[in-house]
């Protein structure tokens, strides 16, 4: 599984175009985050976006109105271009149809990271969407959530085994309808119990065509807020998983690390479902403020140095190799550290970042 260097990469590609890298090169936001619902019927057991009580999995916690969805839109007007939806599960908005279409008549770039949940009369749509979009000229991406291929492993983190095949035949059905592969990507979770699938998954994913494989560390919250002994991945693990991506989709991954890198640290923001303004959706502790209680250009304008992360960091991420494109997962060193110019403690480049940030608790 191994490509030369350059290697064509849609989604990676499209931040260097040059309306979005100028954005962010002044300084400005270049994309929103915004999570639109927080229903999911996906069964994760370790889910970050999820209310805190597990007995309230598939009820609809938030649920983001049209009105205030285009109110956000408005962020524009500061340079945003790029637009990720994100859940729960997207597809059980009402509107969410209706969202993604708005969105690319207001020239924004599209991204999606979805369940994998993925019906017929979706995937008709969704390439609809994304042929509307390359008339617009402008990008769509749909992420697919599988975080192993192995059934048995799919069992210890996932309370609905059944959604395994489900997502299988979700991303084939998206594949079969004429979505084009390359503007797939998967996004699976590492957990300590699917670090041990992650590489086979990934080259399944490649097989098929998919050109980026955004796996996601994972992070001790929602369900998962106190568990993080249970369910979090060791460096070890992230170190092999993170080099065989590398030999696949190019050596200029490592540049980034563990992370996703100081170009979306530093030129995204996100909106959760309850309408905080945030720096990335895995820091909601850090409101600057709620759209239901002013408006989002004005409270972006007011706190775009701290939304946009910009701060100097300590330690090994302050003098690393690849600090001109990485500055280290902020949400790392907050989550784990409680302090968020720490330096990475989940990035095997830091040298002081032990094995473990928890407890082991092997299941």
């Amino acid at each position: 599984m191994r490509s030369g260097f350059p290697r064509k990469n849609p989604i990676i590609d499209m931040w260097s175009r040059k309306e979005l890298f100028d954005v962010y090169a002044r300084g400005d936001p270049v994309c929103v985050n915004i999570e639109i619902n927080q229903r999911c019927s996906g069964g994760c057991q370790y889910c970050y976006a999820s209310p805190l009580d597990p007995s309230h999995h598939n009820v609809s916690e938030h649920v983001l109105s049209t009105e205030k969805f285009k109110e956000i839109l408005e962020l524009k007007k500061l340079g945003v271009n790029v637009v990720y939806f994100y859940g729960g599960d997207q597809l059980l908005h009402p509107e969410f149809k209706n969202m993604v279409f708005h969105t690319i008549e207001e020239n924004f770039h599209v991204v999606m990271p979805l369940s994998g949940l993925i019906t017929s009369a979706d995937a008709v749509w969704l390439i609809e969407a994304y042929a509307f979009a390359k008339l617009r000229d402008r990008e769509l991406f749909v992420g697919i959530h599988i975080d192993t291929l192995d059934q048995d492993t799919y069992n210890l983190v996932n309370n609905s085994p059944h959604t395994l095949q489900a997502r299988l035949d979700g991303f084939q059905t998206l594949l079969d309808t004429g979505f084009p592969a390359d503007h797939i990507f998967g996004c699976p979770t590492i957990t300590r119990q699917t670090a041990t699938t992650m590489i086979p998954l990934m080259d399944w994913f490649y097989t098929k065509g998919v050109r980026h494989v955004a796996t996601i560390v994972f992070k001790p919250l929602g369900f998962s807020r106190n568990e993080g002994a249970a369910w979090e991945p060791t460096l070890s693990q992230l170190r092999r998983i993170f080099y065989h991506r590398a030999r696949v989709e190019g050596k200029h991954m490592l540049a980034v690390g563990s992370s996703d890198g100081r170009y979306a640290c530093q030129s995204h923001i996100a909106i959760t479902a309850s309408g905080d303004v945030v720096p990335c959706l895995f820091l909601r502790d850090l409101s600057a403020g709620n759209i239901y209680e002013e408006n989002v250009v004005k409270i972006v304008k007011k706190a775009k140095s701290a939304l946009l992360l910009k701060l100097k960091v300590k330690g090994p991420c302050a003098s690393c190799k690849f600090n001109l494109y990485c500055c280290g997962c902020r949400a790392n060193a907050y989550i784990y550290l409680r302090d968020i110019t720490a330096s990475d403690p989940k990035c095997f480049f830091n040298t002081t970042a032990p094995e473990l940030c928890t407890k082991s608790k092997l299941h």
